[in-house]
C-alpha cells in the first residue's frame, strides 16, 4: 500500500506542476511559481529567435501575480526586447546567456534587451549573462547605414555616437532613425532588485533605471568593450532611495553615473543614493554626477569604500545645467588614473569638479556641500576644481586626502578638459580642452574651500608642464589646515599660487 500511495503522489505531482495540451506542449501551472522559458517554446540554441517564447513566459508569470521566469543553464537565448511585468523575477541560471539581437528593429518601443515601465516588485537575478552583442549591432548598422568595418579601431560614424532612445515610438515608424539599444531600461518602477548577473558587450548604456524608487543593484559585473562609445555601466536617472553595492564595472565610458536628464523631469530629483564596495575601471570617468538638466537636481549621495583603477577620471561632478548638485560625500576610496588616447573625456584627474554653462544662455544651478574624506589617489593630472564667476563652486572640504601625481603613460598631457561647453568642436579642435600648467590642486572660482590634512606629492617621470602644488585663483574663504606640498620643479614655480 505504501508503494501504491507513493506512485499516486508522484502522478498527482506531475499533473499539478504541468498542464499538457493535445499538441504535447507543456506549460507550468501558476501553482509552481516557476516558468521555464523552454516550456514556452524557446530553443536556446543561440540561432533561433526566442523573443516571443520568452515574452510568453514573462506574461504568464505576471498574469498569475508574479513568480520566477527561468532561463536554464547551458543554453544561449537570442532575443530582441523583452518587457518585464509586476512581480516577475527574471532569472538567468548559471551558464545561461540572453544574447541581444543584432537588428535594431527587434528592440521596438523598448529600446533595450530588458525593459519595464511602472512595474513593482521586479528583479533580474542569477549567475547567468546578459550579452548586448555590441559588435554585431554596430556591424548591422554599418551594413545598413554607413558601411565600414566596426572592428577597425576608431571607426565610429558620428550618427552612431548618440544613445538611441525610441521609447514611445513604434519600430515601424518611418521617422525612427536607426540606433543602438541599451541592455536594461527600467522606467518608473518600484522595489527593483538586480543581483549577481554579468552584463557584457553593451552597444550603448548598460543599465539605465529612470524614475525608479527603492532600487538595489548588488554584486553584478559589467564587462564592456573599451572601444565602444557611450557604453556607460550604470546610469541612475531621476532615481530615489538607491543602493548600489559590491559591483565590478569595466567599461569604456562612465562607470556609475547619476543624472537628471530632461525627458523625465516629472519624476523629480535624484536623491538618497549610496554606492559602496565597488571596483571600477573606465576609459572615461569611474564615479560621476552630471546632466542635472531638470531642477531641482541631485542631492544626498554617498560614494564609499570603492577602488578605482585604470581610469581616465576618478571622481567627477560635471555640472552644465540648471539643476543643483549638493550634499555629496566621497569617502574611503583609492583611485588610480591615467590619460587615454582618442580624447575620451578627462585629463587623467583623480578628482574633477566643474560648474560651467553648457551654452552661453544656460542658467546654472549650484554645486555645493561636497566632502572628500580618506582618499588615496594617484594620477597623471591633479585635482581640478573649476567654477565660473556667475556661479562658483561652494563649500568644498578635503580631509585626509593624499594626491600623488606623475607621468605613467605615453599619451601626451598638459591640458585640462572642460567638455562639454559650447559647440561640440571648434575649428577642428575640441571645445573645452585647453593647454595649461598642471598643478597638484587647481582651484578657480570657488567659494569656501578647506584643505585639511591634504598632501601633494610628485613622483616618477615629471613633465615640464607640472607646476605648483596648489594653484588657487578667485577662491574665497580658502582654509589650509595641515596642507603640505612642493612644486614639481622647485625654483621654476612657487609651491603655492594664490590669487
Amino acid at each position: 500500500m505504501t508503494a501504491h500511495f507513493l506512485i499516486g503522489v508522484l502522478i498527482l505531482s506531475a499533473f499539478t506542476t504541468r498542464a499538457v495540451d493535445l499538441s504535447g506542449h507543456h506549460e507550468p501551472l501558476a501553482a509552481s511559481g516557476v516558468y521555464n522559458v523552454l516550456d514556452y517554446g524557446a530553443k536556446g540554441d543561440g540561432a533561433a529567435d526566442d523573443t516571443a517564447a520568452i515574452q510568453k513566459a514573462v506574461d504568464a508569470c505576471a498574469a498569475q501575480g508574479g513568480g520566477q521566469v527561468v532561463l536554464p543553464g547551458g543554453k544561449t537565448f537570442l532575443s530582441g526586447a523583452v518587457t518585464l511585468g509586476t512581480g516577475v523575477d527574471f532569472h538567468l541560471a548559471r551558464g545561461a546567456v540572453l544574447k541581444g539581437s543584432a537588428r535594431w528593429q527587434d528592440y521596438g518601443q523598448a529600446g533595450a534587451l530588458l525593459f519595464a515601465k511602472d512595474a513593482t516588485g521586479i528583479s533580474i537575478s542569477g549567475d547567468g549573462v546578459l550579452d548586448g552583442n555590441d559588435k554585431a549591432v554596430w556591424q548591422k548598422l554599418a551594413d545598413e547605414e554607413a558601411g565600414g568595418d566596426v572592428n577597425k579601431p576608431g571607426w565610429w560614424p558620428q550618427s552612431f555616437c548618440g544613445v538611441w532612445w525610441p521609447f514611445g515610438r513604434s519600430a515601424t515608424d518611418k521617422t525612427l532613425a536607426a540606433g543602438r539599444p541599451m541592455v536594461i531600461i527600467l522606467i518608473g518602477c518600484k522595489q527593483v532588485r538586480i543581483r549577481d548577473i554579468t552584463v557584457r558587450n553593451a552597444p550603448s548604456w548598460t543599465v539605465h533605471p529612470t524614475g525608479c524608487e527603492d532600487l538595489v543593484i548588488d554584486s553584478i559585473s559589467i564587462l564592456n568593450d573599451w572601444n565602444v562609445a557611450n557604453n556607460d555601466g550604470i546610469d541612475l536617472d531621476h532615481c530615489r532611495n538607491v543602493r548600489v553595492a559590491n559591483c565590478h564595472i569595466d567599461t569604456a565610458d562612465d562607470g556609475i553615473v547619476l543624472k537628471n536628464t530632461p525627458n523625465f523631469a516629472s519624476y523629480g530629483r535624484s536623491e538618497n543614493i549610496t554606492v559602496t564596495g565597488c571596483t571600477i575601471a573606465s576609459r572615461s570617468c569611474a564615479l560621476k554626477l552630471d546632466e542635472a538638466y531638470a531642477p531641482p537636481g541631485i542631492r544626498n549621495v554617498i560614494f564609499d569604500a570603492c577602488v578605482i583603477y585604470r581610469s581616465n577620471r576618478g571622481l567627477c561632478i560635471q555640472s552644465r545645467d540648471e539643476g543643483d548638485i549638493e550634499n555629496v560625500l566621497f569617502s574611503n576610496l583609492t583611485i588610480e588614473t591615467q590619460l587615454q588616447p582618442g580624447k575620451w573625456w578627462g585629463a587623467g584627474e583623480p578628482i574633477h569638479i566643474s560648474n560651467l554653462p553648457r551654452h552661453p544662455d544656460t542658467k546654472l544651478g549650484h554645486v555645493r556641500q561636497i566632502r572628500f574624506s580618506n582618499i588615496l589617489c594617484r594620477g597623471e593630472s591633479g585635482i581640478y576644481l573649476h567654477g565660473c564667476e556667475a556661479q562658483p563652486i561652494e563649500d568644498i572640504v578635503f580631509d585626509n586626502v593624499r594626491l600623488e601625481a606623475g607621468k605613467t603613460s605615453d599619451v601626451p598631457g598638459g591640458f585640462y578638459d572642460d567638455r562639454p561647453i559650447g559647440a561640440a568642436s571648434a575649428g577642428g579642435k575640441f571645445a573645452g580642452i585647453y593647454t595649461n600648467t598642471i598643478a597638484g590642486i587647481h582651484c578657480e572660482f570657488v567659494r569656501g574651500l578647506t584643505l585639511r590634512n591634504t598632501q601633494v606629492i610628485w613622483s616618477g617621470s615629471l613633465e615640464d608642464y607640472y607646476g605648483a602644488a596648489l594653484e588657487a585663483r578667485h577662491v574665497e574663504g580658502l582654509q589650509l589646515e595641515y596642507f603640505s606640498g612642493k612644486a614639481a620643479w622647485p625654483g621654476k614655480s612657487p609651491d603655492k599660487i594664490v590669487e
